[in-house]
């Protein structure tokens, strides 16, 4: 009884991440069509705490300038526990020349993390309701 409920729910949600996956997987296209690359500098690291106190990440705070010569400072969204980066780092990004705020350090897994994640899970998502659906169910 149990599996024949829970299956279908693991379908259903796997094909949301799918969809999700695909919308993120569309608009990282979209932002590498326009991106322009610059060099910027970690000028401080930002700590955040997850849902725990004990769960931390640290973002660089880079400051770079655009090719308008515009300076900017940005936090990464995306950290890591330890710090990847220190201060005084040179790295390369990549932002939107239309809202220079919107940036992302120039490596695969920073500008792809987002369809990564929802592929991947949406996809375990969707074997498991297979299996518990088809194989399991009967």
């Amino acid at each position: 009884m149990l599996l024949s409920i829970i299956g279908p729910i693991f379908l259903v949600v796997g094909v949301g991440l799918l969809v999700g996956c695909f919308a993120a997987f569309n608009r990282t296209k979209r932002f590498l069509t326009t991106a322009r690359e610059a060099r910027a500098e970690v000028v401080g690291i930002q700590q955040r705490h997850g849902g725990n106190s004990q769960s931390r990440s640290y973002h660089p705070v880079l400051r770079y300038r655009t090719q308008e010569g515009a300076t900017k400072e940005v936090v990464s969204a995306v950290g890591s526990n330890p710090p990847r980066y220190k201060e005084g780092d040179s790295i390369v990004i990549l932002y939107d020349p239309a809202r220079p705020d919107d940036m992302r350090i120039h490596s695969f897994g920073n500008v792809w993390i987002v369809p990564l994640i929802l592929g991947g899970v949406g996809g375990i998502f969707i074997i498991v309701g297979a299996v518990l659906t088809f194989v399991m169910g009967r």
